[in-house]
């Protein structure tokens, strides 16, 4: 049986694995920036800001967190987290918080892992 941290690595590899290499560098300074965003705003807010803003890197990255906060938190793996935050009751928006940030933090290490810059250092 894997651990929680164990399911993060795994799932966080598989999603930066699939983005294209042009898309690496804008991604890993989203998947940076977003965790102070989700402490200063809030999750829900976070993920609106994200979703609102557009732009390939910020729509991948609303992507994955949706995704694994929707699995997670709310057993709905097809699920949106925003909607799902906004008609759950608020004893889940923790929860849901608590699963983006450790997420990100196996989002941003892969992200960075794949920057070319990084490998060359």
């Amino acid at each position: 049986m894997k651990t929680r941290e164990q399911l993060r690595a795994e799932r966080a590899s598989s999603m930066v694995a699939a983005l294209k290499a042009d898309a690496i560098r804008d991604y890993s300074i989203e998947v940076r920036a977003f965790p102070s965003l989700v402490h200063q705003a809030g999750l829900a807010p976070a993920l609106a800001i994200l979703k609102a803003k557009g732009g390939q890197a910020k729509s991948f990255l609303y992507d994955h967190v949706s995704a694994w906060v929707s699995e997670t938190t709310f057993a709905d793996p097809k699920g949106d987290a925003l909607s799902l935050i906004i008609k759950n009751p608020a004893i889940h928006l923790l929860r849901a918080q608590e699963e983006a940030l450790a997420f990100c933090s196996w989002l941003r290490r892969f992200a960075e892992a794949r920057e070319p810059k990084a490998r060359k250092a």
